[in-house]
This record gives C-alpha cells, sequence and structure tokens, in this order.
C-alpha cells in the first residue's frame, strides 16, 4: 500500500466514526423535524379557531355598546328635564326670598314706626292694621307665592 492509499483509509475511518457519532443527533433532529411538522400542521385550526373567538368576543362588544349608546340616548332628556326642574325650583325659592326679605323690611319699617310715633296699646294696633290693609294686596301675592 503506498501512503495515498493509507490516508484515504484514516479518511475513511474517519468518516465511518463521525457516522455513527452523528446518528443519535441527527435522528433527534428527525424526530424534533417530525413535531415541527405536526405542530405547524395544527396551527391554522388553532389561529382559525382564537380568530373565530375574538371576532365573536368583538361583535359581542360592538352589540354592548350599541345597547349602552342607545340606552343613553333615551336617558338622556330625562336628565335634561331634572336640570330644567332644578333651575325652575331655584328661580322659584329665590324669588320667594326676596319677596319674604322684602316683607320683612316693611313690616320691620312698621314696627319701627309705630315705636317712633311712640303709639301704644290700640293705637298702635290700628296703625299696624291700617298698614296691612294698605299692603293688603302685595302681602296676599307674597303669601301665595310662598305657599306654592
Amino acid at each position: 500500500m503506498d501512503w495515498m492509499g493509507i490516508g484515504v483509509l484514516i479518511i475513511g475511518i474517519a468518516f465511518a466514526v463521525l457516522v455513527v457519532i452523528l446518528i443519535k443527533p441527527l435522528k433527534n433532529l428527525g424526530d424534533v423535524t417530525e413535531n415541527l411538522k405536526q405542530t405547524t400542521a395544527k396551527l391554522p385550526h388553532t389561529v382559525e379557531s382564537v380568530t373565530g373567538q375574538a371576532q365573536l368576543v368583538l361583535n359581542t362588544s360592538n352589540e354592548t355598546i350599541g345597547n349602552v349608546n342607545q340606552q343613553v340616548n333615551e336617558i338622556t332628556p330625562l336628565f335634561q328635564i331634572v336640570g330644567d326642574t332644578g333651575e325652575a325650583a331655584r328661580s322659584l325659592t329665590h324669588s320667594a326670598l326676596e319677596k319674604s326679605a322684602n316683607l320683612k323690611t316693611r313690616t320691620t319699617e312698621a314696627s319701627g314706626l309705630s315705636r317712633r310715633e311712640r303709639y301704644q296699646g290700640l293705637y298702635g294696633l290700628l296703625s299696624f292694621l291700617f298698614y296691612l290693609q294698605q299692603n293688603k294686596k302685595e302681602i296676599k301675592v307674597k303669601a301665595d307665592v310662598l305657599n306654592k
């Protein structure tokens, strides 16, 4: 045998040892590739299922939002009516408060007049009745406003 044959024999033996060593990892690589193939085969079905569920959730939430918007549109006029009623009540209360304050001021003036003029007894009573008679219409209007 010449040197070339010996070199080829050593290379052949080394290649045979390398093949024996790599058989197990290559077999494992083949198993991994087979599992990957099975997983990717299931993937379209899984993605389709997830997409269908997501679409169902989105449709349900769109319907819910539509129902909420409809209910808000139906109840908005009620809130406007309540606001208008509150504003009217505030205005009426303010007006009644002004009128009662004005009446208090006038009755205080009449009381001051009777004290200032030193009317006592019957004269004080007569002057107060005279004052009430003169302002009878105004007092009645104020009393009606307060009773409402």
